[in-house]
């Protein structure tokens, strides 16, 4: 019996998206849905079980990029993520949402008039890590750096080298840069 639903490569991806890097893994069981408004960089790992949507928007995953399995990526208003980002398992970024107030009807199957969408870019920076469960909303920015503990809610956008975490996530403390370091010892060790 066999479980495995194998790994898609960048050589099985060509002419699938937009535009697709070297070194591009992505789980046989994803669910990706308008690769053709979908860019992915070198060096990107995608797990098992990942949801990635870009119908009538985008999604720009940069390079040295990796979704943990069970992430999903909605992007009808733009999702970015910058090279070095990575999202831990089930972590959720949504580039639209529905006003819950009771103001407006909710869901696709609602005329437009009716609804009141919130809906922007999300933009996650270079180095940002994003831990298990998170929840990104529309219209934020995670600035460089940043690191977003388990199973927050970030519905603002983040300053710079924080660590935040809860919900809504707040700034604890901030983070080491030692990493740009470490990312030009690998870059300026890179093979051809």
């Amino acid at each position: 019996m066999k479980f495995d639903p194998g790994i898609y490569t960048e050589n099985d991806l060509q002419g699938v998206f937009r535009k697709i890097g070297t070194n591009v893994r992505i789980s046989g069981n994803c669910v990706i849905v308008g690769a053709e408004n979908i860019e992915i960089g070198n060096n990107v790992r995608i797990d098992e079980f990942c949801t990635l949507k870009a119908i009538g928007g985008y999604i720009r995953i940069g390079s040295h990029i990796h979704l943990g399995g069970g992430v999903g990526l909605y992007g009808r208003h733009g999702i970015v993520l910058e090279d070095f980002a990575g999202l831990s398992a089930n972590v959720r970024v949504f580039s639209g949402s529905d006003d819950y107030s009771g103001e407006h009807l909710t869901g696709p199957t609602v005329p437009e008039r009716f609804l009141g969408v919130t809906a922007g870019e999300v933009h996650i920076g270079r180095h940002v890590i994003v831990g298990a469960g998170s929840i990104i909303l529309p219209k934020v920015h995670i600035g460089e750096g940043s690191a977003v503990g388990s199973l927050a809610l970030v519905h603002r956008s983040l300053e710079p080298w924080g660590i935040y975490a809860g919900n809504p996530a707040k700034r604890l403390k901030d983070r080491s840069r030692r990493l740009l370091e470490l990312e030009r010892e690998l870059l300026g060790n890179a093979a051809p």
